[in-house]
């Protein structure tokens, strides 16, 4: 049986602080009149840091919080959303067709084609082939192995690529890794409303 092709306006490779943010903001602008029918798609290999760690001073969260328990936690509230889908497994290539879209093949033969990727893998490895950009020494890493793809400042490498998370270039924090990736997601919020915008709910 041949593998399945999910579509998708949103490709997010990373399902750690930064991908998960980042699909959460994006899912939750589905009842304005401009989200119409699109679908965010996010591809996790398991690895985020996040399983390694335990929170004390990370803003909202209790004190000794597991970071797994907080994934889990993120994932839950990403599954309330029915135009968001979380894939298991490891995107292997990604790469732009011709017209712009991208299209990313996962180990297990899956194909995701979207019109727009998010890169949220993290600041420590880069196994993502097809792509032209090539990361370069975090700025802000502390260590010599940490890496960061460089950006125009709004979290945009160029048209319809984007980086979130610590890859981006943030300090080792999820509230940084969050943030980064909720920003990303206003931009393209804001492309598809056609002005800046932004979600909030209210009571």
């Amino acid at each position: 049986m041949p593998a399945r092709t999910h579509p998708a306006d949103v490709l997010i490779i990373g399902g750690g602080a930064g991908g998960l943010s980042c699909a959460i903001t994006l899912a939750s602008a589905r009842g304005k009149n401009w989200f119409n029918d699109r679908r965010i798609v996010i591809v996790d290999d398991g690895t985020s840091d996040l399983h390694k760690a335990k929170l004390f001073n990370a803003p909202g969260v209790p004190p000794g919080t597991l970071g797994s328990d907080l994934l889990s936690g993120l994932e839950d509230q990403l599954q309330q959303y029915d135009c968001a889908t979380m894939l298991r497994g490891t995107v292997q290539r990604a790469e732009r067709l011709p017209g712009g879209r991208f299209i990313a093949t996962l180990e297990s033969g899956e194909e995701v084609i979207a019109m727009s990727l998010v890169i949220a893998t993290g600041y420590k490895r880069w196994d993502v082939e097809g792509l032209d950009h090539m990361p370069q020494q975090h700025p802000r890493g502390g260590k010599p192995d940490r890496i960061h793809l460089p950006h125009d400042g709004c979290y945009r490498i160029e048209t319809d690529l984007h980086v979130a998370g610590l890859l981006a270039g943030g300090s080792s924090q999820f509230a940084i890794a969050a943030g980064i990736g909720t920003q990303v997601a206003v931009e393209l919020l804001s492309e598809w409303a056609g002005k800046r915008t932004h979600v909030h709910d209210t009571p």
